[in-house]
């Protein structure tokens, strides 16, 4: 079995990187409030990841494993807010079409509350962990950790932190064990789903 390296999503490997990511989230709070029927889940959650996907490749970077068997999607510091403009270049616009104009605006719904935080939280520069999922099928491997700490070291060098938020509080652990210091603690209004955020601090 060959080593497991950390390399950069490849273009032609999105649909794949969209597939890893559908797995991934399948369960999530986040995705079953935007798609409740978890057969319709299923079948469009891949569409759901691919614009995002094209916006890490667009705008940041995207790191997968030779494997392909987890990603991250990672925007750097100035690009972090996802803006009309860029969404659309990524395909964002092209998602009512896909998934449904009821899942994007209950996705837009409370996406927004939870992007407002972040700005509010973290104005200044920093790299932000936009996405990350391992499938399934290799959790528990190191994957995870193999994906956040280049950039947590290119952070340290620049002195900069990393910024992230998770909707699954078995996640807590995982990113205090990296490092990462939580921030708050809080409820989408909108939605009702707990959340998350975790700052990794770069002391000077």
């Amino acid at each position: 079995m060959s080593a497991m390296e950390i390399i950069p999503l490849n273009e032609s490997d999105v649909e794949a990187a969209a597939d890893v990511l559908s797995k991934a989230f399948q369960n999530d709070s986040l995705s079953k409030y935007m798609i409740p029927d978890p057969e319709e889940r299923a079948h469009k959650l891949s569409d759901h990841f691919m614009p995002i996907l094209r916006y890490g490749l667009l705008f940041g970077e995207v790191l997968t494993t030779n494997a392909l068997n987890g990603i991250a999607v990672w925007l750097p510091p100035g690009l972090w807010d996802v803006i009309p403009e860029r969404a659309a270049r990524a395909g964002f616009d092209q998602l009512p079409t896909l998934i449904g104009e009821e899942a994007v605006n209950r996705f837009d719904r409370a996406i927004e509350y939870i992007s407002m935080v972040h700005a509010r939280d973290v104005p200044g520069d920093h790299w932000y962990l936009m996405a990350v999922g391992i499938d399934p099928a290799k959790q528990g491997c190191g994957i995870g950790r193999a994906l956040i700490e280049p950039i947590q070291t290119r952070a340290v060098e620049a002195n900069i932190p990393c910024y992230l938020e998770t909707g699954a509080s078995v996640n807590i652990a995982f990113y205090k064990k990296l490092g990462f210091q939580e921030l708050i603690s809080a409820i989408e209004p909108r939605s009702q789903l707990p959340f998350w955020t975790f700052l990794y601090p770069v002391y000077t």
